[in-house]
């Protein structure tokens, strides 16, 4: 299967759905990798530090991450093992902020209510059993969910990163990750609302900063 380029990848996240611009207009082919360095030090950070912020979580991985892209983005050689130590625990909370816990929450316990009323609990007991399995399943989830996407995007961005490879960073998808940051930025609030929105648009502006620091 033919994997689309970093760029590309990338502009379809963040394309307007109101049909608006999608990013840079250079072709993959122009754009060095560093780039990529330049992006993730600057809106990327910027946006994952207010996310982490406002939801009251340690923003130490994600400055340590943002330091390695600066260094990165100076020229710097980083090895794949300093890129997986710092990888990891920030895309943990990344995913961990971009889990749609509430929703999961909700189908859950209405779906373990649901299975209680059948079996004849009265409603109250139901409620309570369902709440109950809820917050558990929830819980579980989103901490599998978080560390199993870190464990595995760490190890391929980090081989992407210490190499400067284009081709190895698309192949790592981050079309994906661009929408864990989104939906980690807009919270509840959902990857479709106005927060959505202006995550993809300060992304899209910073991608375009990015591009010409690194094409001039």
């Amino acid at each position: 299967m033919s994997v689309p380029s970093w760029l590309d990848q990338v502009r379809e996240a963040l394309a307007d759905p109101a049909g608006g611009q999608d990013g840079p207009a250079h072709s993959p082919a122009e754009v060095p990798f560093v780039a990529v360095h330049h992006w993730h030090a600057g809106a990327v950070a910027d946006l994952i530090g207010e996310a982490v912020a406002r939801r009251g979580v340690d923003a130490a991985p994600h400055d340590d991450l943002c330091a390695v892209h600066a260094r990165a983005a100076a020229g710097e050689p980083i090895g794949e093992g300093l890129w997986s130590a710092v990888l990891e625990p920030a895309l943990r909370e990344v995913y961990r902020l971009a889990y749609p816990r509430e929703e999961v929450y909700t189908r859950a316990s209405s779906a373990a209510a649901s299975f209680a009323r059948s079996r004849g609990w009265s409603e109250d007991e139901a409620e309570r059993y369902g709440e109950t399995y809820a917050r558990m399943n929830t819980e579980v989830s989103e901490r599998v969910h978080a560390e199993a996407n870190a464990i595995a995007n760490a190890a391929a961005y980090a081989m992407a990163f210490a190499a400067r490879d284009a081709e190895a960073y698309a192949r790592a998808w981050p079309f994906a990750v661009v929408q864990a940051w989104i939906a980690a930025y807009a919270g509840p609030a959902g990857t479709d609302g106005p927060a959505a929105q202006e995550a993809r648009g300060r992304l899209r502006d910073g991608l375009a900063d990015a591009v010409r620091r690194a094409t001039a």
